[in-house]
């Protein structure tokens, strides 16, 4: 139970980094309130990764989240 919780919220955090990805092709205007609902979430990682990641950091989040989501089905 527990386990698919997880799965499903890094899922869903996984896709909003992704729709923010997609998004920023057309537009990056804060006053977009589609990207800024994307932006608001996924802010905090992107942040993160941009302190040692200078570029390619949606991929690399991407990638982190996936790896994460296979640990957790793997050990639970």
């Amino acid at each position: 139970m527990i386990e698919q919780v997880i799965n499903y919220t890094l899922a869903f955090y996984m896709w909003l980094v992704l729709g923010r990805a997609a998004l920023s092709f057309f537009t990056t205007d804060r006053k977009n309130f589609f990207y800024n609902m994307l932006y608001l979430p996924t802010e905090p990682a992107y942040r993160l990764y941009r302190s040692f990641l200078p570029c390619c950091h949606t991929m690399a989040i991407v990638l982190t989240l996936l790896i994460i989501r296979f640990a957790v089905i793997k050990i639970l």
